[in-house]
């Protein structure tokens, strides 16, 4: 139907040409992206073995440097483009028994000590493409040795992202090689302990087990998750390695276990648990003090303690008797608490802890008893609304962490938490500190749990009328409203009027909300309130020039419609007037004067009807 031109490799094909002539051949990926061509293609590469050891031999072996580039570069990566396409008919003759010295040829590039990154990318794309269609053939066709290599090599992407298509299982595979893959994953993990100080080693084997964690397990092949449940042997780890992968396998291995359901197995984090205090304390090596930009020596946090505070908080999630024991025994939150207010100025870290403590609040009644008089005892010594001097900074700030611990205070005090020093704190310093915090905030709570009432398209907030002037309204808007002049002026009047109350009412407001600021005492408000007081000054002598000078324009426009419908007026002395009005043109727009000129000269027309006027 379309008639068009045949494919060079049909060409080739039908010629029996050698292999090197079809690589050479510049439509060649296009070509294998075309079904027919690509069937064609590998069909004939099935049926002349030769021409199938070529390729393989591009992939395995590595070429002098006085080859030439084709040798090189161009043919080992077409060879891997042509073996990796996903071809029933051709994986399953590569599988075949007689054709298994094929895949031993292939496999044979492990042998070497060192593999170069870019013949190991080639390889791997041709393994990877038979694990997704046959992922049962390839486990069974791997040996000891081919293990053995695979794992050799693991500090190459490509190789370990082999061995985790081949631990984690396929849902449609058998378990009946379930054993060989637990075996497989047993030894990654000894790996990750013995070879920790081997950055991209250890990196690569955490890859695995966290791509293991994460990735969709039928039920029958949980037991490789067992192997994982042994999460001390994971926080040794990450005491040998300080690396965050390893405390971010900790992690994941309890999200894991929070997602499935299966709440028994958090008593497997039991130790995990009872050696957390200390996590916490283990000075971390790639924290290294430096000074801040205003001038402070600081040593960071971390993200090793960051995940340390997910983990904590996963912990309680669990609500298990037994590990909420252990928490309370070891003090795990006081240990917790004294790591945020040492580094008070990490919003992630006091993120953390805001939740932490709210679940304690909500859901652990046994665990908040434990630590209210802490709590209270911490925000009696930190939260005294002082401000202190923070390394080369001019002015005093407020501490970071005075903000959590207002909150944490008013939770206290939400759960009726009472001792004498306590009660005088709140009468003392907390009020204080409320007073001025809500109204920094106007009264509103920034993040509230239920939004009261929606705001509908008004981002304004006007302040409430008072009763009495609502009830002046409702008896205006039921009276009858003559439409003559004289109403429209008295309408006018008792706007003015009420604009003029409103004024007055502004004024009251911002002459109390003047004497609040200034019992606050804080630093600038004053002059804030001076800045105000003269803006408000200067638009009030706009306002008042801007309506005396609309009352004289009024006046004058009376004067002009007089004087236009006046049958003695003459052409010329209107014309006189439009000119006298174009320098208004800045005052109302000249679209504005447009149309009031065009209107001025109609009602001339209308009162002069004699036709010579027009001009």
């Amino acid at each position: 139907m379309f008639n068009f031109m045949n494919s060079r490799i049909d060409e080739f094909i039908e010629e029996r040409k050698d292999i090197k002539l079809i690589l050479d051949e510049s439509s060649l990926l296009q070509d294998l992206l075309m079904p027919q061509q690509q069937y064609k293609l590998l069909n004939y590469v099935k049926d002349h073995p030769e021409h199938l050891e070529t390729l393989i031999e591009y992939i395995t072996e590595v070429g002098d440097e006085t080859n030439c580039q084709r040798v090189l570069y161009k043919y080992p990566f077409l060879a891997s483009e042509i073996l990796s396409k996903e071809n029933d008919f051709f994986q399953d003759f590569l599988f075949e028994e007689q054709n298994l010295h094929f895949l031993n040829r292939l496999f044979s590039l492990l042998n070497e000590d060192i593999l170069n990154i870019t013949q190991a990318g080639y390889f791997s794309k041709v393994i990877l493409t038979l694990l997704r269609k046959k992922h049962f053939k390839v486990l069974q066709y791997l040996s000891d040795k081919d293990i053995s290599n695979l794992l050799k090599h693991i500090d190459i992407p490509h190789i370990a992202e082999i061995l985790e298509k081949v631990i984690i299982p396929d849902p449609n595979d058998e378990n009946q090689l379930l054993e060989k893959q637990k075996s497989i994953l047993q030894r990654v993990m000894k790996i990750s302990l013995h070879r920790y100080y081997e950055t991209e080693v250890f990196d690569n084997c955490l890859l695995i087990i966290n791509n293991l964690i994460k990735s969709q397990i039928n039920p029958d092949q949980e037991e490789l998750i067992k192997i994982l449940l042994n999460p001390y042997y994971f926080l040794t780890i990450c005491y040998q390695s300080q690396r965050t992968a390893a405390y971010e396998l900790v992690s994941n291995l309890l999200q894991y276990i929070n997602n499935s359901g299966k709440t028994d197995y958090f008593l497997y984090f039991m130790n995990v648990a009872k050696h957390l205090p200390n996590a916490f304390t283990t000075s971390n090596l790639y924290a290294i003090p430096h000074q801040t930009s205003y001038g402070q020596i600081i040593t960071p946090l971390s993200s090793n303690k960051l995940t340390l505070l997910q983990i904590f908080y996963l912990l309680l999630l669990s609500e298990k008797e037994e590990l909420l024991s252990e928490l309370i025994n070891n003090q795990s939150f006081e240990v917790v608490t004294n790591v945020i207010l040492t580094h008070e100025f990490n919003n992630q870290a006091l993120i953390w802890f805001d939740k932490i403590v709210i679940f304690i609040f909500q859901k652990l009644p046994q665990m908040h008893k434990s630590i209210s008089e802490f709590l209270a005892s911490i925000i009696i010594q930190y939260n005294r609304n002082e401000k202190k001097q923070v390394g080369c900074l001019q002015n005093t700030i407020k501490p970071g962490y005075q903000g959590i611990l207002t909150k944490i205070s008013n939770l206290l005090v939400e759960n009726h938490f009472t001792s004498e020093v306590w009660d005088q704190y709140v009468n003392d310093t907390l009020s204080k500190i409320n007073s001025v915090e809500k109204r920094l905030l106007c009264g509103v709570d920034p993040k509230p749990r239920q939004m009261p009432y929606c705001i509908q398209e008004s981002v304004t907030i006007e302040q409430p009328i008072e009763n009495d002037d609502k009830e002046e309204d409702e008896e205006v808007e039921e009276e009858d409203i003559p439409e003559d002049d004289n109403n429209k002026e008295n309408e006018n009047d008792d706007y003015e009027k009420e604009q003029d109350q409103e004024q007055e009412q502004q004024q009251g407001q911002e002459q109390e909300q003047e004497e609040k600021f200034y019992d606050c005492n804080e630093e600038g408000r004053l002059q804030q309130l001076q800045e105000l007081q003269q803006i408000q000054q200067e638009e009030s002598i706009v306002a008042s020039k801007h309506k005396s000078s609309s009352e004289e324009q009024e006046l004058i426009d009376e004067q002009i419609e007089e004087m236009i419908s006046d049958p003695q007026t003459k052409p010329e002395q209107v014309a006189q007037i439009i000119q006298n009005e174009e320098v208004l043109i800045d005052d109302i727009g000249p679209l504005e004067l447009e149309n009031k000129l065009d209107h001025q000269v109609n009602e001339y027309y209308k009162k002069h009807d004699d036709p010579k006027n027009e001009e």
